[in-house]
């Protein structure tokens, strides 16, 4: 876990920073660690099923511009970038390379059903991707080399002219001003203007948030609302809702608040809330296993063999159903600590229990790609 400053607790960050200010967090990790190079990010960047960009930092006497560039892109374009004024940014980065998922266990806090990627960028001297604020949470981790930093939590006005490809902000000073060195974190709650350029080259690890907006449960309850712009927001979030992979009756009763829907729809409200976080962007979603391949694996479960959950799967549950990329089923009496270990450990490591219900829910799981799915002879 990050090694948060002062005598900050947990449950005092949640209280105190969660979705309400920034916080710096100097030497919050040890050692950042897995880490990955800068020819490894280069190289996901090279890959069709990889979200990629490149923005440049384009200088004038009077003021910058940034141009976005997006992947994937050559090799050899990649080998001849100038020796500044540059950043490369990778999505999802542990879905592709899923050791790097660990990177999650540093904020065991939050429950894993919010966390939706870790995004890497490496920046020459001088890059950045200029001032801007997300609708998300997340937490910056410095890898390697140096970045400075400007954020605030006042609000700062659009400069439409920065960018014609990204939504950005007039250049500030903010509150803070600071650099930040490996092993330094600093969260941002949503809408926190912030603005990073890197000292030296630098490698920077985002831990962002995942934040349904009031749309996407409209669409799904067929509710439309004036304010389907608005976010899921949870201030009041407690550390007893924590447990790998679940999603607790609180966050289906803020959605229901934010929606202004009655508890009578407090199920409906859930369902629309799992499938959204579990659903894979398309070029993401895994395979599921065929017919053959799940009564083969089934087997081999049987005779006490070992599953790992896709590096692409996303599983959650609630108090009903179990979620698997965007769908779901009714969870299975007495199945919860089954799901709860395998949504910790990512792996489901032992033989099936001799359950016709709990053998029919992971037929389900391999159908709808939640497992790698192992060679047989």
């Amino acid at each position: 876990m990050l090694k948060l400053p002062g005598n900050l607790t947990a449950e005092a960050f949640l209280k105190r920073y969660w979705q309400k200010q920034p916080l710096f967090m100097p030497s919050a990790l040890n050692r950042l660690r897995p880490a990955i190079t800068r020819n490894e990010l280069g190289w996901l960047a090279t890959l069709e099923d990889v979200e990629s960009r490149l923005v440049f930092v384009e200088r004038s006497n009077k003021r910058c511009r940034y141009r976005a560039e997006t992947g994937p892109f050559e090799s050899e374009y990649l080998q001849n970038l100038p020796k500044r004024d540059w950043t490369l940014l990778v999505h999802d980065v542990e879905k592709h390379l899923p050791a790097m998922r660990a990177l999650f266990e540093h904020v065991p806090f939050i429950p894993d059903w919010r966390v939706d990627d870790l995004m890497v960028s490496f920046a020459a001297p001088g890059g950045g991707v200029g001032p801007h604020k997300d609708n998300y949470d997340v937490f910056l981790c410095q890898g390697i080399g140096v970045r400075n930093w400007h954020f605030t939590n006042d609000k700062v006005i659009a400069d439409p002219d920065a960018s014609d490809e990204l939504a950005l902000l007039s250049e500030f000073t903010g509150d803070k001003n600071l650099d930040t060195v490996e092993g330094d974190v600093l969260y941002l709650p949503p809408g926190a203007p912030h603005w990073g350029t890197a000292k030296r080259a630098c490698m920077t690890y985002s831990i962002g948030m995942r934040a349904p907006q009031v749309s996407d449960f409209s669409f799904a309850l067929n509710c439309p609302s004036p304010n389907d712009d608005d976010f899921y927001r949870d201030p009041d979030l407690d550390i007893d809702e924590v447990r790998p992979g679940y999603i607790s009756s609180a966050a289906a009763r803020r959605a229901s608040s934010l929606l202004g829907l009655s508890n009578e729809q407090h199920d409906e409200v859930s369902e629309a809330l799992g499938y959204f976080a579990t659903k894979a962007k398309d070029w993401l979603k895994p395979d599921g296993a065929s017919p053959e391949e799940t009564e083969e694996t089934l087997e081999m479960l049987r005779n006490g063999g070992h599953l790992d959950v896709h590096g692409m799967s996303q599983i959650a549950f609630d108090d009903r159903t179990l979620y698997v990329n965007g769908s779901g089923m009714e969870l299975p009496h007495n199945a919860t600590p089954l799901i709860e270990q395998i949504c910790g450990d990512r792996s489901l490591a032992r033989s099936i229990p001799g359950d016709i219900e709990q053998d029919k829910m992971i037929r389900w799981m391999l159908r709808h790609g939640a497992f790698e799915i192992p060679e047989h002879s």
